[in-house]
């Protein structure tokens, strides 16, 4: 079955049982199957996994609930609390690293361009002869983009990493009150093919760059100051200035 059809009969099976939201039920579905065909899934074989369009539909259908589930979805939510305030906690701590690597990557960015116009805001780019400091100024700019690149990456992580537990959350007291369960999220963020290609390719490129034009810079510098300790050389500790 292809996934066309297996949510074509899908729908007409909410339809039948005139199911409400059974277009939100569809979509969540249809995201499944995105994501399990970016993982290399084929759609037969999700559709398997995902069993009877009629008896999927059947689980949607509103049942009288017995007391005695009253009292497991009482447990089920005291849990659940307890889990969110530690949950919370850990994406406070997964948004404040994101924080931080985002004024990382700005701060490179920032450096490389002090680098490359010769200019030093308050003093804090030490003097150096122009080619170390647009050689330098290579390497921040690659190490910009680089750290850029793990930016959006790792907030493409936490937000999907907040619809999969959103969705756990929800699934877990649908099965407490006898509901019916949706499909499960990855925790991973799901790209195009072609994007991921891209991504990986921008990657490997920034840190070969990042690391030869590093290693370049250090050696211009002890060629050009005469000296291992070029930033003696140079100055930048209170020593004989750049000429």
């Amino acid at each position: 079955m292809t996934k066309n059809e297996f949510l074509s009969k899908l729908a007409d099976e909410l339809k039948k049982k005139n199911i409400a939201d059974a277009d939100d039920i569809i979509s969540e579905y249809e995201q499944h199957f995105a994501f399990k065909m970016a993982d290399g899934y084929s759609e037969e074989e999700i559709a398997v996994k995902l069993g009877n369009p009629a008896l999927i539909a059947s689980q949607f259908e509103s049942s009288d609930v017995d007391k005695k589930s009253s009292g497991k979805k009482i447990t089920t939510v005291i849990g659940l609390c307890f889990i969110d305030f530690f949950a919370g906690i850990f994406f406070i701590l997964l948004i404040a690293w994101e924080a931080i690597m985002a004024s990382f990557s700005v701060c490179s960015a920032a450096i490389a361009v002090c680098l490359f116009s010769g200019t030093s805001p308050l003093s804090l780019i030490p003097s150096m002869p122009y080619w170390p400091r647009i050689v330098f100024g290579v390497s921040f700019a690659s190490l910009f983009v680089l750290s850029a690149e793990g930016c959006i990456y790792f907030a493409a992580f936490i937000r999907q990493l907040m619809r999969s537990y959103c969705r756990f959350h929800h699934n877990t007291l649908a099965a407490a009150s006898g509901s019916a369960l949706l499909p499960s999220i990855a925790i991973n963020p799901q790209f195009q093919a072609k994007f991921n290609r891209r991504i990986r390719s921008v990657a490997l490129i920034s840190l070969a760059l990042f690391a030869a034009s590093f290693v370049l810079g250090m050696a211009i510098s002890v060629i050009l100051s005469g000296a291992l300790e070029f930033w003696h050389a140079w100055g930048w500790f209170g020593y004989n200035a750049v000429k």
